[in-house]
């Protein structure tokens, strides 16, 4: 018998999604120019076949903009700045915003207008069924993720000008992934250095994640003193990242949280709903990577997350 909670309410899981699964009222949005199996469904191109009205499609020129695709028309862009336009995109009545191809930087502002203009919305992750691993053995990580980071600067939307008043209270708060260099670099750009808490997925995807991640950390959690700081949040989980940052919150109701979205996605989006509901002492940091094509194969389970029933505590 398992001692891990139960999955949330919230998430149903699929092996296989079909148009059944998806309510008929829900506009879905998707990347167009996803490099992954998993990032364009090809349920998707069959609703769109049906009715081009139910999908828009969102290309990624750029860090800064986005080009829509809608309704069968002509592409046309927005800046991932302009709220206002970001809020008319997002003008229906029900939402399904599939994360799974889209950037942190575009899919983080679309979900704070979503939530923030209470929009009913479900977001959908779908896990890959394997990663590439990594061709030097002496790598810092297992798999072969990303080409490059393009460094340290705000998600649109959750750009910060004010800091902690008092800057020995903060923590460094970090989701761990399979790329530890990335929280390794994001915490040396806080001075003073902050307290590290780190928190890893567990249960993972697969059995044995948990432990890559331990692995491909060690040096963050050796040279911050982080071993006995760890948390653990089911990986495929937003809820449980989300209640884990809550109970941070309580034991340090007085220190800023710098929080660092950089393992799974689903951790990340819970990273982003606490920093949407708690904005006056939270800040992202985010360093852009640029993911390699081909990095992982296929499509593993299809997570969908019901926010239109989440309730932030």
């Amino acid at each position: 018998m398992t001692t891990f909670a139960l999955p949330s309410e919230l998430t149903l899981r699929y092996r296989i999604l079909t148009a059944a699964d998806i309510d008929p009222l829900e506009t879905i949005i998707s990347a167009a120019d996803a490099t992954e199996n998993r990032g364009r469904l090809p349920l998707w191109n069959e609703i769109s076949a049906a009715d081009p009205t139910r999908v828009v499609w969102i290309h990624q020129p750029n860090r800064e903009r986005i080009s829509i695709t809608r309704d069968g028309g002509e592409p046309f862009e927005i800046e991932l700045r302009d709220e206002g336009a970001i809020r008319a995109l997002l003008s229906y009545p029900r939402l399904l915003i599939d994360i799974s191809g889209l950037q942190h930087n575009v899919w983080a502002p679309l979900l704070k207008s979503a939530y923030l203009n209470k929009v009913q919305t479900r977001v959908l992750y779908a896990e890959p069924e394997s990663y590439k691993l990594h061709p030097s053995p002496a790598s810092a990580t297992l798999f072969d993720l990303s080409i490059k980071f393009d460094g340290l600067e705000p998600l649109a939307g959750f750009a910060r000008l004010i800091g902690p008043q008092d800057e020995t209270k903060s923590l460094f708060v970090a989701m761990l992934g399979f790329e530890g260099n990335r929280p390794e670099r994001l915490v040396m750009q806080v001075d003073p250095l902050p307290k590290v808490i780190p928190v890893i997925g567990v249960p993972g995807f697969q059995l044995e994640f948990p432990a890559f991640t331990v692995a491909c950390n060690r040096v963050l959690l050796s040279e911050y003193n982080a071993h006995s700081e760890v948390r653990y949040a089911r990986a495929s989980c937003p809820f449980e990242a989300y209640d884990i940052l809550c109970s941070i919150r309580k034991e340090y109701p007085d220190h800023y949280m710098y929080l660092a979205p950089v393992g799974t996605k689903p951790h990340a989006l819970g990273t982003i709903l606490f920093a949407i509901t708690n904005p006056d002492m939270t800040e992202v940091m985010f360093d852009h990577p640029v993911r390699k094509a081909g990095r992982t194969k296929g499509v593993g389970v299809i997570h969908i997350y019901d926010l239109q029933n989440f309730h932030a505590a």
